[in-house]
């Protein structure tokens, strides 16, 4: 089945991509102080599509509405809008996905703060009604030190309050020549495969 397993090896397979074929597009991003979420969402769905084979719209797409667990405590809502779906190759359903880009400057506490609901959001999918394999939040930060950028990471998995063996996490640094680099991370939240599958 068309899809993908892991979305933080599927991302970061896709930052690799990204550097080769990118190279002068990244090092001008990386310079920015706003964000460019927009164009992060329709590269990373383009080369998914490419990459793995996907048709658009049934095993992968852009802007879709999740409903929310209304079980859990403190649900303000009863839909979230994500920036992208994509099928999990195992049969498991769908992996949905939010992103994020913060910059430090002087917005950064209430990006982090954005971010941090993004994936308390996400955690917190009705798994069972959109066959949810994963919901999860990608963050690419530009201008953040390495220490600053994984306490951020930290609080934010934290503040999501999962169960700890349910969740995924990938921080890196993607490098550039000659430009600040790019600290990025795949917070994960995994959802139990639904009977029969």
């Amino acid at each position: 089945m068309p899809g993908i397993i892991h979305v933080a090896d599927t991302f970061e397979a896709f930052l690799g991509d990204l550097q080769t074929r990118r190279a002068p597009a990244l090092h001008q991003l990386s310079k920015l102080r706003n964000g460019f979420e927009g164009w992060l969402k329709i590269e990373l769905y383009l080369w998914l599509t490419e990459r793995y084979g996907l048709q658009p719209q049934t095993d992968a797409g852009v802007e879709y509405k999740v409903w929310l667990d209304q079980r859990r405590g403190q649900m303000d809502r009863e839909i979230k809008q994500c920036d992208l779906w994509v099928r999990d190759a195992a049969g498991n359903g769908y992996h949905y996905i939010e992103l994020k880009v913060p910059f430090a400057n002087n917005n950064r506490g209430k990006l982090f703060l954005s971010a941090s609901d993004d994936f308390w959001y996400m955690s917190r999918l009705l798994a069972a009604n959109q066959s949810a394999a994963s919901g999860s939040a990608i963050l690419v930060g530009a201008g953040f030190d390495e220490h600053d950028w994984k306490l951020a990471i930290a609080e934010a998995v934290a503040y999501a309050g999962n169960d700890p063996a349910m969740v995924q996490l990938r921080v890196g640094v993607l490098t550039l020549e000659e430009a600040p680099p790019l600290q990025w991370a795949v917070m994960t939240k995994l959802y139990e495969p639904r009977p029969g599958t």
